[in-house]
């Protein structure tokens, strides 16, 4: 008797246990990577701020956000002579899209623009992108993470994200310099190449993600 009843609770068990397996849920993450010391440009300090480590990339039915990580950050400084950009790249339908935050010294600034153009990863150019929306930027200095999102209203108006991927992604940084894109309006064309600034480094990556699949990232703020 007491076999059996060994038996059957074990018997019982097993179907709790291949539900909780069924469930396992495999959450999107670390979209970009890049290896450090590989900054491209001298600077007047050690370009860590501007060493991409790598980034992200999450949506849900109402906010997308992305996801920026940096060897070291600090918070913005409004008397620096020298600002900091912060870029990130992703296509959905066709479409491709610029998430930008500019830490300038007259303040900070975090844009979406859509582009004809997409970079291909060994090439350059210039590109022209146009002003979709605002978005809210944060800095996470003790996660080294710049992070932006924005109502996804702003990008399904030239993007459903249905029966799609997103793609393409790639992340930037530069030393500022030249025309800030500072007050970009929705509708107004600039010219990305010349507005950004210098070039520090950049990260490439090859994978996808499902629209609205579970991240490793918080969607929003």
């Amino acid at each position: 008797m007491l076999a059996a009843t060994g038996a059957a609770v074990a018997l019982a068990a097993a179907p709790a246990a291949h539900a909780t397996a069924a469930h396992h849920v495999v959450k999107s993450c670390h979209l970009v990577t890049d290896g450090t010391g590989d900054t491209q440009t001298v600077g007047p300090d050690d370009g860590s701020q501007l060493d991409l480590i790598g980034g992200d990339f999450a949506m849900n039915h109402d906010t997308l956000t992305v996801v920026i990580r940096v060897k070291t950050l600090t918070a913005e400084d409004l008397t620096e002579p020298a600002g900091r950009i912060y870029e990130y790249d992703f296509t959905a339908n066709g479409k491709n899209f610029i998430a930008m935050a500019s830490l300038l010294p007259g303040g900070s600034e975090f844009q979406a623009f859509i582009s004809d153009q997409r970079l291909e990863q060994g090439q350059s150019g210039a590109r022209a992108a146009t002003g979709i929306g605002e978005m809210t930027g944060t800095l996470d200095l003790q996660a080294h993470e710049v992070r932006m999102s924005a109502p996804l209203s702003v990008f399904t108006k030239y993007a459903s994200f249905s029966q799609t991927n997103v793609d393409h992604f790639a992340a930037f940084t530069y030393r500022a310099h030249g025309e800030s894109l500072s007050g970009t309006q929705v509708g107004k064309v600039v010219d990305i190449s010349s507005s950004a600034g210098i070039g520090v480094d950049d990260a490439w990556s090859k994978k996808i993600y499902r629209p609205y699949a579970p991240s490793c990232v918080k969607v929003g703020r």
